[in-house]
């Protein structure tokens, strides 16, 4: 008998590592004979520099940048020095944890910290700068970013503008200074936590600037504005992705800054990179039961999340499927087809009324209890399987 715990994080409440170790106990407990294999996942966003740390052995290096409304803060740098590979986090800078000190425009918020913290890496001299890109309160287009490595906007009396987009009407000329070569050389690989693009498709940047502090009523304004800048960024340089590109609507629109700047930049999907780094696929092999979860599952799971991609190669194995998650944001039993899942757990009620260690702890009982019940799940499907 063999379980695949393959959860994302349950944000606020467990790390991706402590859900997934809970559901192990719940299971050992019920079943100490019962195989348990543990495959913390994560999309892009919050964590996923730690999870990809744990899974590749990279060092943390502690460094100090100026956070998205420019107070200086503690950053991280994960690197590998035999593989020259550094990896750093987008959420850990530019998330919502840090906003909880400030009082600010959210078109203020800017990405200029994770500009500094590339240039950091940089110093390492990299062969390779894996950037999670989600979790950000940034919607800048990374034109703070970019301003860091060369990039210069000019209104019509030719005063320097500040990287905002709310400045995007105000550009008349953008030029960019040269970079190094190392750093046009080194490979740069955004790993986003959706593919959605900027502008257009069922789920786009627009869909996620409530959650960044931007009202309904700014939302035009800010397409717009960012419309403006990728215009000027396009005349410059030809080959930066277009709008309606997937993945550049992940993190505020960041990747189009990476992109102006880097020739040598890429983006993909987070997830699915995270699950070839954690050998997802090879885990399946034999087992009877694979489990996804985050804390929310909603429409924009089902655009590239954690579960959406474990499900994808659970079902690619034949592995039946169950899922954990903290809420369901829609319609229930549409969202659960949509990934193909069997067997659901939800945790809802009392605990949610509760805030910090006390809603941890109810959380990790809570998870304790339905590992209990997912050992009975491999239990019959161990039986079944047995019997054919």
């Amino acid at each position: 008998m063999r379980v695949v715990l393959a959860l994302d994080k349950f944000k606020g409440t467990l790390t991706s590592q402590q859900a997934n170790e809970c559901l192990a106990e719940g299971i050992r407990q019920r079943n100490p004979k019962i195989e348990v294999a543990l495959r913390p996942m994560a999309d892009g966003g919050d964590g996923s520099a730690v999870i990809l740390a744990g899974y590749l052995g990279l060092e943390a290096m502690r460094v100090e940048v100026p956070d998205l409304f420019g107070k200086l803060t503690e950053a991280h740098i994960y690197w590998h020095n035999s593989r020259r590979v550094a990896v750093i986090e987008t959420a850990e800078l530019l998330g919502s944890a840090r906003t909880v000190a400030h009082k600010s425009d959210a078109l203020k918020a800017s990405t200029m910290g994770l500009g500094l913290l590339i240039k950091k890496a940089f110093d390492l001299r990299p062969q390779e700068i894996w950037i999670a890109v989600g979790g950000t309160m940034t919607a800048d287009g990374g034109w703070g970013l970019a301003q860091v490595f060369g990039l210069k906007a000019q209104d019509i009396d030719g005063t320097d503008l500040a990287p905002s987009l709310s400045n995007a009407q105000r550009i008349n000329v953008l030029t960019r200074a040269p970079i190094a070569d190392f750093m046009l050389k080194t490979k740069i690989v955004a790993l986003c936590d959706v593919n959605a693009p900027a502008v257009g498709g069922s789920s786009s940047l627009a869909d996620f600037l409530p959650q960044k502090g931007i009202s309904h009523e700014q939302i035009p304004e800010v397409q717009q504005a960012l419309k403006i800048f990728w215009s000027h960024l396009h005349k410059s340089n030809p080959f930066i992705p277009s709008l309606e590109s997937p993945f550049t609507g992940a993190g505020g629109g960041l990747c189009l800054g990476l992109a102006s700047i880097f020739p040598n930049f890429s983006m993909e999907l987070g997830a699915s990179r995270i699950a070839r780094v954690a050998a997802l696929a090879q885990s399946f092999q034999g087992a009877d039961l694979a489990v996804c979860g985050e804390g929310c599952l909603d429409i924009q799971t089902l655009a590239g999340k954690a579960p959406s991609i474990v499900a994808q190669i659970a079902h690619e194995h034949g592995v039946r499927l169950a899922g954990v998650f903290g809420r369901i944001s829609g319609e229930q039993s549409t969202l659960l087809k949509g990934l193909g899942i069997e067997d659901s757990f939800v945790i809802t009620g009392t605990q949610l009324m509760h805030s910090g260690a006390e809603l941890t702890r109810l959380s990790k009982t809570r998870f304790h209890e339905i590992g209990i019940e997912i050992a009975h799940i491999v239990e019959a499907a161990s039986k079944k399987h047995l019997k054919i």
